[in-house]
């Protein structure tokens, strides 16, 4: 009885799955027993395959392309424009990485709204006061040159602004710590029963992605009042060596270099970096050409530069015993040898600095690739976000920007930029003593000037007076 029992399941078992397999999923659908809608889709699938594959390539061309021709447009209107640019990037790559995180910990946007309303809100809010710590610090210099102009003539309307400024630049970091502090109390108190865990994972979040791109690029900002050069080069670098490397790995890629990235080959890896130091020669030299690329911005009037790097970019004379070491240890005899040779050439310094620049970019800067496929791996994704058709997100696309920011700034302030005392850095310092200690510093510097003959000789007499 059991085993006829068994057979009789069977024999339905196989029946049912027989008529499954005759039910159509559509009313007009016609499946014979030799044409599945199984076996039509496979057998579509590599030209479906291939045609997506040329479209992606297409969309990622066209939308790479709309990229680089913003990016130059940008650069061309000038100074703060970039600026603009880098405060929207730093917003938008910010957005990407909040929007994740949430994702992240299958939290929806309505929910985490209807839940703990104000929890976006705050993230925004530490967002804002970094911004208003590293940006102020650059701004500060600007502003108290333009506020101190004898051009700068204001309605008494903006002369009520202009004291706030003054209490900002003289207070910032005051100032900052304060909205600091407002920030953490704010968030303590918003903490809520049951989203612990949630909200402490978010805040973490929030200060990672904070120091890791907030922080990183806006060493940037410093580079552009340098000189655009200065951001432009080591940018332009990085997408240099990310299409080089894409090219020599297409064509010779045969040797794995890292498990986080498989499509990552050394013959890339090489070919890229070996391909993007020759190319940083010319692009060094064209750009240098411009003296909009290499002067620094000292105010926010458009055609106020200040050259003071130049001797970064006048040709000279270089020897071959220039470039070795002298606190190695090197045979006599090898030293001899070099001088005797006495090989010279001239060029530009900043063919050097590129160079140095093109070594970092294709060497250094693509671990921050790596790092950012670590997360997504971590994470299970493909890509940061989908700002960008066909490139996945901003994230995807700055991910090595964000180290070479920070190499560009370091290398700048310690092979390029010569100390130099500014009229901003010194009315910054002047703005720290008493009013007393001012006036005192003014009559004195009247009376050196005056001694120098730069000031006629009644000013004395003015002086006196104070």
């Amino acid at each position: 009885m059991a085993a006829s029992a068994r057979q009789a399941r069977r024999r339905s078992a196989a029946a049912s799955a027989k008529g499954k397999e005759n039910v159509k999923s559509h009313p007009m659908e016609d499946v014979s027993p030799n044409y599945s809608v199984d076996s039509l889709s496979e057998e579509a699938t590599p030209v479906e395959k291939k045609e997506s594959k040329f479209s992606s390539l297409y969309v990622r061309t066209l939308s790479g392309a709309a990229f680089v021709l913003l990016f130059i447009l940008i650069i061309s209107l000038g100074h703060l424009y970039c600026l603009g640019l880098l405060l929207c990037l730093q917003a938008l790559i910010t957005r990407e990485l909040f929007d994740l995180a949430r994702r992240t910990a299958n939290m929806r946007k309505i929910d985490e709204m209807r839940e703990l309303p104000l929890f976006r809100f705050q993230r925004w809010y530490i967002f804002s006061v970094a911004c208003f710590y590293m940006y102020g610090r650059l701004l500060q210099e600007i502003l108290v040159v333009e506020l101190s102009s004898s051009n700068f003539s204001p309605s008494p309307f903006m002369k009520t602004i202009i004291s706030g400024l003054w209490v900002l630049l003289k207070r910032h970091q005051l100032i900052t710590y304060c909205l600091y502090v407002i920030g953490f109390v704010m968030s303590v108190l918003s903490l809520k029963k049951g989203k612990y865990k949630y909200q402490f994972g978010q805040y973490s979040g929030t200060m990672t992605i904070i120091l890791f791109v907030h922080v990183q690029t806006s060493f940037f900002a410093s580079n552009i009042f340098d000189g655009l050069i200065w951001f432009v080069l080591p940018c332009a670098l990085v997408i240099v060596n990310d299409i080089m490397a894409y090219f020599a790995g297409k064509m010779f890629g045969r040797t794995p270099l890292i498990k986080l990235s498989p499509k990552k080959t050394w013959e890339g890896y090489i070919g890229g970096g070996t391909l993007t130091v020759l190319l940083s020669i010319p692009l060094s030299d064209m750009l240098s050409n411009f003296e909009w690329m290499t002067c620094s911005r000292t105010s926010f009037a458009k055609d106020k530069l200040e050259c003071r790097y130049q001797e970064a970019f006048a040709p000279q004379l270089f020897h071959l015993t220039d470039f070795v070491p002298m606190q190695l240890f090197i045979p006599t005899f090898v030293m001899d040898f070099i001088s005797s040779v006495d090989f010279s050439f001239e060029m530009k310094p900043i063919v050097l600095h590129g160079i140095v620049l093109a070594i970092f970019a294709s060497s250094i800067a693509p671990f921050g690739g790596f790092f950012a496929s670590g997360v997504k791996r971590a994470l299970k994704i493909k890509d940061f976000g989908d700002s960008i058709p066909g490139h996945g997100g901003l994230t995807d696309r700055m991910d090595c920007q964000c180290v070479m920011g920070v190499f560009a700034y370091v290398y700048f302030n310690n092979f390029v930029k010569h100390p130099v005392a500014t009229i901003s850095y010194i009315l910054d310092k002047v703005l720290l003593m008493d009013s007393d200690s001012q006036v005192a510093l003014f009559t004195r510097l009247g009376y050196i000037l005056a001694g120098q003959d730069v000031l006629p000789a009644n000013v004395v007499a003015e002086l006196n007076k104070l």
